[in-house]
């Protein structure tokens, strides 16, 4: 059969089918789009999953200035000593409940400070719990005590500790006074705020005189209480510790 000039000049001119072609390639585009971001978009999950692991564990995370330690012992309390990861209905796990310690830190963990940290935090949430009448929970650094809340009624009221180290400054805030927060519906409960800030020590050189900087190296946070009744009917409670500046191993 032989092809007329005008049949030919008719077939190049045709838009039909132009949509299609045009639908064909950017779909495939898009495909090869979405094929080369598969492997960035499942490193950035797998990254998101281990960090979000991390945090409920309660184990140290990568942070420029030292490593970063946070914890809502939704699984278990590792590393601390004196009591354990416990559910309390309307807050969730805490560390606790913290009962009578007999006058010191009953409960404590030892967290290592990088050497390149000038200042490690130590951030909490205290809840005192049920019928206190004037009970204490104290807050214990490297075993000294740093801070005290005496709660009567619902209502704490925070007391800074004569003779503290020099070293160790404390930030406390009252969240919720005399509310119902959890555990018996009968009594009044309170939520604080503590922050501790533990720079690096100065002491005397004896030969020179001179004040001498040294490193923070480890830190024992502890607490302690000398509620009167059991945890039944009053008790402290630690949440969603967090510490910063810590050294790796």
């Amino acid at each position: 059969m032989r092809l007329n000039a005008d049949h030919l000049r008719h077939f190049l001119r045709d838009s039909q089918g132009a949509v299609t072609v045009d639908y064909v390639v950017l779909a495939a585009a898009v495909t090869m789009v979405g094929l080369l971001s598969t492997d960035i978009i499942q490193a950035g999950m797998r990254s998101l999953a281990g960090t979000v692991d991390t945090e409920l564990r309660g184990e140290a995370v990568g942070s420029g200035n030292g490593l970063t330690y946070s914890d809502g012992y939704d699984n278990g309390a590792q590393g601390w000593v004196g009591a354990e990861s416990t559910e309390i209905a309307g807050i969730g796990h805490v560390l606790g409940p913290i009962e009578n310690t007999g006058g010191g830190p009953g409960v404590s963990r030892d967290f290592a400070v990088s050497d390149a940290t000038d200042t490690a935090t130590f951030s909490f949430d205290l809840y005192s719990m049920d019928n206190f009448d004037g009970d204490t929970g104290t807050v214990y650094v490297n075993g000294d005590a740093v801070g005290s809340v005496t709660v009567d009624n619902g209502i704490p009221t925070f007391t800074a500790a004569e003779g503290a180290p020099p070293n160790v400054t404390v930030r406390y805030t009252d969240v919720d006074t005399n509310v119902h927060l959890g555990g018996s519906t009968s009594d009044a409960d309170a939520l604080s705020s503590f922050e501790i800030f533990v720079s690096r020590p100065v002491t005397i050189d004896p030969t020179t005189n001179e004040p001498v900087t040294t490193n923070i190296g480890t830190v024992n946070i502890g607490f302690g209480s000398d509620a009167s009744a059991g945890s039944d009917n009053e008790f402290f409670a630690i949440d969603n510790f967090t510490a910063t500046g810590l050294a790796s191993g």
